[in-house]
């Protein structure tokens, strides 16, 4: 029975210092790595000294190669089921901007739909610094002219896997910014850029983002 026990329990530490320190890497606790260090190599030494030894030398000992077996079998377990879980636990996003062209006439309205996709396997949020989360932004290399409007007010938005949030824009081609308010702007290439601004009360918004993406429009004469 006491043999079955230190198996037992040399099992159980071997999965779950496989288990932590998988969950260290795919978190990147580089803050916990001098501390995850050290105390692996105490929960090391205990196992070697409080449950490998007893099994060595036991009345129902295991030999070295059957411990190194033993070894190999839990910790490939415990990659496996930690990986598992972290895989259906993690966020999986697809964050998307797209026009319903790609060259548009001077004057023409531009339609812009950014989507936001949870493809994880649980429902996942997230919260953000404006009450509805996505804002656009349009300029050129040199400035921005317009922008969608929005209101500070920390939200928290949930979004159920397999589901968008998706918001629809229409640019018609005026200038939001000032001194030129309400003037049209003239041909060339436009950047698009959609984003989701995080909770970070620092700075302006479209500084600090959880998402990001962009795209680039034509406008000519024609």
């Amino acid at each position: 029975m006491k043999f079955k026990l230190y198996v037992l329990l040399f099992c159980v530490i071997v999965f779950t210092l496989t288990a932590i320190g998988l969950a260290i890497v795919y978190t990147g606790g580089l803050a916990l790595t001098f501390w995850s260090i050290f105390a692996y190599i105490i929960a090391l030494a205990g196992t070697y000294a409080f449950l490998v030894q007893p099994l060595l030398t036991g009345e129902r000992k295991l030999s070295g190669k059957k411990i190194v077996l033993l070894t190999l079998g839990v910790t490939i377990m415990g990659a496996i089921v930690t990986h598992s879980v972290w895989t259906v636990i993690s966020p999986q996003w697809l964050f998307s901007v797209t026009t319903d062209k790609s060259t548009y006439s001077l004057g023409e309205d531009v339609k812009v739909t950014v989507s936001l996709k949870n493809l994880g396997f649980i429902t996942h949020s997230f919260k953000s610094r404006v009450s509805d989360p996505i804002v656009i932004g349009i300029g050129t290399d040199l400035s921005q002219v317009w922008y969608s409007p929005f209101h500070k007010n920390t939200t928290e938005f949930s979004i159920e896997p397999g589901q968008n949030l998706e918001r629809t824009f229409v640019w018609n081609q005026t200038i939001r910014n000032p001194p030129d308010v309400g003037e049209r702007v003239g041909q060339g290439v436009y950047y698009i850029e959609a984003f989701i601004p995080d909770v970070s009360p620092n700075g302006f918004i479209g500084v600090d983002n959880i998402f990001f993406t962009w795209t680039s429009i034509n406008i000519t004469s024609i």
